[in-house]
């Protein structure tokens, strides 16, 4: 027995998405703005260093000096360091009119995202996570290039 699919009205158009190839390089492969140089880049193969968009900045961070528990920290110097490696993050993805951004430590994670440019905090992906049903960090930032690699969707209209 074989199942078939018959499209109907209802069916939404199928839309091709519009792919650039992608690859992942430190930040000084994007264009720095203001000579502001995010420590990751997603970019366009094939672009000029001096003037490509950084699709997803990324900000690496050892642990003891940023993880998301400061969030809710009893310290205010923890609270506030937290908040600034993100504002750090935002602060690229309006440099590069990006609707993505992540922290990487040692220990996990974090993508940036939110449509309207609010600033929005995916679950951490620990470094150990990883199997079945769980995301690992390297299918987290795999992924991340594919969403950045649709031409249509990877810019913030400011």
């Amino acid at each position: 027995m074989a199942l078939y699919w018959m499209p109907s009205r209802f069916d939404p158009p199928v839309i091709p998405a519009q792919l650039s190839p992608i690859t992942f390089d430190f930040g000084s492969a994007a264009a720095l703005i203001d000579q502001f140089k995010p420590d990751t880049a997603y970019v366009v193969v094939g672009g000029n260093y001096t003037d490509d968009t950084n699709r997803a900045p990324g900000d690496l961070k050892v642990s003891w000096k940023w993880n998301t528990s400061m969030r809710f920290g009893e310290s205010e110097a923890f609270r506030r360091e937290y908040n600034q490696v993100l504002s750090q993050v935002n602060f690229y993805m309006k440099q590069h009119e990006t609707r993505y951004g992540y922290v990487c430590s040692d220990t996990e994670f974090v993508k940036r995202l939110d449509g309207n440019g609010r600033l929005a905090i995916a679950t951490p992906i620990p470094w150990t996570s990883g199997g079945v049903g769980q995301p690992s960090v390297l299918l987290a930032l795999w992924y991340l290039g594919v969403l950045v690699a649709e031409d249509n969707n990877w810019a913030l209209a400011v």
